[in-house]
């Protein structure tokens, strides 16, 4: 199912989902999509797009543990559980996606993508730019924007005061910070 131009809902799970589901996969897609449009003119080589992927979409538990055991640090509150985080909290989609073809490395994509958001450009709840020091690979969650999806002035409140929105982790998920 295409999702938008560039993004299908393949790329975020493989797994069946519910129709909640899709659609916080779409709103978040439509963002990834105008991320996209904003990078091609950092392109390397200019007769390819700069293009997005998605390495790691919709959680499950059985993913979690995967990760887990791999040596990575997942979150049992992570909003990539697009639904119910495995403590029963909502949460409202997240991926984590990988950057081609573009000469900005991933703080400066990350950057720009915070500017986006602060100019209302695109609209996101949480920015993490992460990186494996043994591995040296790097990635960016992106997270729905809570307020977007769930507009009550009562719900925003009380997201606004426990979710820090803008966080780099270059230990793999170990500790988080704020972004740089």
């Amino acid at each position: 199912m295409k999702l938008t131009e560039n993004f299908s809902l393949e790329e975020f799970s493989k797994e069946p989902l519910t129709d909640y589901q899709i659609g916080l996969l779409k709103v978040l897609a439509e963002q990834l999509q105008k991320l996209r449009v904003s990078l091609q003119e950092e392109r390397i080589d200019p007769k390819k797009p700069v293009t997005i992927g998605i390495s790691s979409g919709v959680r499950t538990m059985a993913d979690y543990e995967r990760l887990k055991k791999k040596g990575y640090n997942p979150s049992k509150t992570s909003d990539h559980f697009c639904g119910l985080q495995l403590d029963g909290k909502p949460c409202i989609g997240a991926a984590d996606i990988y950057v081609k073809n573009c000469r900005l490395n991933y703080h400066d994509i990350a950057k720009r993508l915070i500017m986006m958001d602060q100019d209302a450009v695109v609209r996101v709840g949480q920015v993490i730019w992460e990186k494996n020091p043994k591995t040296g690979s790097e990635w960016i969650h992106i997270g729905n924007d809570w307020t977007y999806i769930f507009g009550a002035p009562a719900v925003i409140e009380g997201i606004n005061k426990t979710r820090k929105k803008y966080l780099m982790s270059l230990d793999n998920g170990v500790t988080y910070k704020e972004f740089k």
